[in-house]
């Protein structure tokens, strides 16, 4: 009897042990990548005229010498995931091409600092193709490729402004001296964004909208995307730290953004889906 009572506890020890452990993993942050190499000198040009009020006030802060022209970029930092609760420590390098109104998520989950979960997600020429390594593929799905072209332009809005307002393929309205709305290209006037600028600062503070969550669900669900603090990255404003959020739910991610590298070739990226490239010193787009 005692050494069965011996074996029980040596095994319940055993287990918490691996659990602790397993749990230990997720509490260390992820690596950062390695930063892209770029020296882009593009010409810029004035900000457009007849955009709403608080955005063009924004756009001023964030550019008091003009648009630069933007046709690429490549956005990185770390990230925490929750999409079960419980944060993950991720890392994450997010490619858009401009004129394509394309991008590529490549996503790490990681534990130990060691990646645990590769995430690959594609959007191009209006479809989606998902890879979630070991939890399963999604390609073409008609509610998740309209939730990726808002996914397109609400991150481009905020890493990269520069995209959104030289792009002429949208439309803005504006609400009040704080709200805008961005209508975007393709979808429904529902799918529309709601962007609010902070009244003291000027800056941007949230983007809303209505975004299907799941390939089998037909109901939109609300989704923000919240600027928590601001800072500068070589000399330029960026949103260093934000989170998105679906309905009343706790936040189902926080984004640190460490890079942003404008018109750096991505080709290679959208043509090499799945693969983990080594984009350390990506040239710069010729185009």
């Amino acid at each position: 009897m005692r050494t069965a009572v011996r074996i029980l506890v040596g095994l319940i020890a055993g287990l918490l042990s691996l659990v602790g452990l397993g749990w230990l993993g997720f509490q260390v942050k992820a690596r950062s990548f390695e930063d892209l190499s770029t020296t882009d000198n593009r010409p810029h040009r004035p900000i457009p005229d007849g955009l709403p009020a608080p955005l063009l006030r924004h756009a001023a802060l964030l550019f008091p010498n003009g648009l630069p022209e933007v046709k690429s970029a490549v956005v990185q930092g770390r990230a925490r995931l929750a999409p079960t609760g419980v944060y993950l420590p991720t890392r994450f390098r997010f490619s858009y091409d401009a004129e394509q109104i394309a991008h590529y998520h490549h996503i790490q989950v990681t534990w130990f600092s060691l990646p645990f979960l590769q995430i690959h997600e594609m959007l191009r020429d209006g479809t989606t193709r998902l890879d979630l390594s070991f939890l399963g593929t999604a390609e073409d799905q008609p509610r998740i490729n309209r939730a990726a072209l808002q996914g397109y332009w609400a991150e481009v809005l905020a890493w990269v402004p520069a995209i959104v307002l030289s792009d002429e393929r949208i439309r803005w309205e504006g609400v009040d001296e704080h709200t805008a709305r961005l209508i975007i290209p393709e979808l429904d006037e529902e799918e529309a964004f709601t962007v609010r600028f902070d009244p003291e600062t000027g800056l941007l503070h949230e983007i809303e909208a209505l975004r299907y969550q799941e390939a089998d669900n037909p109901q939109r669900q609300q989704w923000r995307n919240r600027v928590l603090e601001w800072g500068e990255i070589e000399g330029q404003k960026l949103p260093m730290l934000s989170e998105t959020q679906w309905n009343d739910d706790p936040p189902w991610a926080a984004w640190q953004l460490e890079q942003v590298a404008i018109n750096v070739d991505v080709a290679e990226r959208f043509e090499r889906f799945g693969e983990s490239l080594n984009e350390s010193s990506m040239p710069i787009d010729a185009r």
